[in-house]
């Protein structure tokens, strides 16, 4: 009986801490993570690790040093398993730091981590941490080092992951937005919020909802200057992309790229839900579509 209770206490004291799932040989992270998880309780793994067990509803920091010469094969690796793998990371708050000197390459490297994490039921937290440059010109000025700017800025990523709640309200306020006009827009509009009230939520169109679900159509490629200043408020966001034209994932990506790795938005868990092929009118008319977004809107 000692022994189970102890083992239960253990239990409790192990979801409470922070994972930290190492990738690479940390130099400068290693430095800087010292500093960022001072005080906090948490533990380190390692990439078999990490997919040889379960991690639900703990809160993540993928701790990335990224390669000069190969693309950080690692990082690549993670990410394909996440694609591979089913829900062990299910209702997880996730953040990372991105440490190296690939420039864009670290970014789009990390972004694509982040959806895999994403798509496997991971809470996206906003603003993760990408210094792609050896010479932290980003962090310069002020009165502090760029290295001290640095690690301060790891330091409230850390804090904020500490702080966050990835379980849903029970009866959530959502706010739908779209540039989409006239028919297509009023129509999406009547069948989410019958889908949202029917969850036990409501539909509200005000500044600080529970949740924002933002409709798009990929015409051009990429999202037009309209779509993107919807997205102009920090919350948790939900994407529904109807696609005709080809390159729906790289439009997913601009938009997820503009809310929640420079802006203020966190990704709900699965958020980001396209319908390749299809413009929104059609989606509509889609028994077997619209049941993908009733079951992304009512997990």
């Amino acid at each position: 009986m000692q022994n189970e209770q102890e083992n239960s206490e253990l239990s409790k004291n192990d979801v409470g801490k922070l994972v930290v799932v190492s990738i690479g040989r940390h130099t400068r992270l290693g430095d800087i993570l010292e500093y960022a998880l001072a005080g906090q309780a948490f533990e380190t793994v390692d990439m078999e690790r990490f997919f040889s067990e379960s991690w639900t509803k703990r809160r993540l920091l993928f701790a990335i040093s990224a390669d000069e010469s190969d693309g950080n094969a690692h990082l690549h690796t993670l990410t394909s398993r996440l694609h591979e793998k089913g829900d062990f990371i299910e209702g997880c708050a996730v953040v990372a730091i991105v440490d190296g000197a690939q420039g864009a390459l670290a970014h789009l490297d990390a972004l694509a981590l982040l959806l895999a994490a994403n798509r496997a039921g991971a809470y996206i937290l906003p603003r993760p941490l990408i210094e792609a440059d050896r010479e932290l010109r980003y962090f310069s000025g002020g009165r502090e080092s760029s290295f001290e700017r640095y690690r301060a800025s790891a330091r409230q990523l850390v804090e904020r992951l500490v702080a966050a709640e990835s379980t849903p309200p029970e009866h959530p306020r959502v706010r739908f937005v779209t540039a989409l006009e006239g028919g297509a827009a009023h129509d999406w509009s009547g069948v989410l919020e019958e889908i949202v009230s029917a969850s036990g939520g409501t539909f509200e169109d005000i500044i600080a909802p529970d949740e924002t679900v933002l409709l798009c159509e990929n015409t051009d490629g990429l999202p037009d200057a309209r779509t993107l200043a919807l997205l102009n408020a920090a919350g948790t966001l939900r994407l529904l992309l109807a696609s005709p034209t080809p390159g729906g994932d790289l439009y997913a990506s601009a938009i997820i790229e503009h809310a929640c790795i420079r802006g203020n938005d966190s990704l709900a868990p699965r958020g980001v839900l396209v319908f390749e092929g299809l413009s929104a009118v059609e989606v509509l008319a889609s028994k077997r579509e619209l049941e993908r977004v009733k079951a992304a809107l009512m997990p």
